[in-house]
């Protein structure tokens, strides 16, 4: 194991000292030792700005989006094995608005949380250091193995947001006063699931019916 000083820490990424190399360890473990509940407070802090961030959607905004999610969900059904002919069962106008309705509320907040954690990086100066975007933007290339990934401007765009997003719930959790309750989550995706296949199997009988 090498020695941690101002040498190794500077190959490891150029202006960085011995300091800042045992600080940024002790910042790896500690959120190691936390990732159990990091995603549940980020979830009831992005909650509670939702709550408090008073902003019109429009249902142009969130038809886009719930369209990507339907879609997306639609791909994870193909990747876990469903036939095609099951899946386009499911695609229907009338699945999509319902799922669009249950989704909408999810979307609306997500929306807020956004335009909420934009302007609090913004009051309090906070900025995404650029090597943590390119480090995060080569691991995802190293990921994909050579996939095509679009636009990397966009990509790098969103990486930083995804980035920013995390540290102003880092911020917030520092200035804020969390109580810690436990609770079950149901699976959506699940869930849903079976409300679409049962639609389409009960639509199945009522045609063989019509046509009998």
């Amino acid at each position: 194991v090498p020695e941690i000083d101002d040498e190794l820490a500077n190959k490891i990424r150029p202006g960085l000292d011995e300091e800042g190399l045992k600080a940024e360890l002790r910042k790896a473990v500690d959120e190691q030792d936390s990732q159990d509940w990091i995603d549940p407070r980020n979830k009831a802090l992005a909650k509670a700005l939702a709550v408090v961030m008073d902003v019109e959607v429009p249902d142009t905004l969130v038809t886009n989006q719930a369209r990507e999610k339907y879609a997306q969900m639609m791909a994870e059904f193909r990747t876990q094995g469903m036939a095609d002919d099951e899946i386009k069962k499911l695609i229907t106008p009338e699945n999509f608005l319902k799922y669009k309705d249950i989704e909408k509320p999810d979307i609306v907040d997500d929306f807020k949380t956004s335009m909420a954690t934009d302007e609090i990086a913004r009051l309090e100066g906070i900025e995404v250091p650029a090597y943590q975007i390119d480090e995060q933007l080569e691991a995802v290339k190293k990921e994909a193995d050579g996939e095509d990934l679009g636009d990397e401007n966009m990509l790098r765009a969103k990486i930083e947001s995804t980035i920013m997003r995390r540290m102003v719930f880092d911020y917030l959790a520092e200035h804020a006063e969390l109580d810690v309750q436990y609770a079950e989550e149901e699976e959506f995706d699940e869930k849903l699931f079976e409300e679409l296949t049962q639609q389409s199997v009960g639509r199945e009988a009522e045609g063989a019916v019509e046509e009998a």
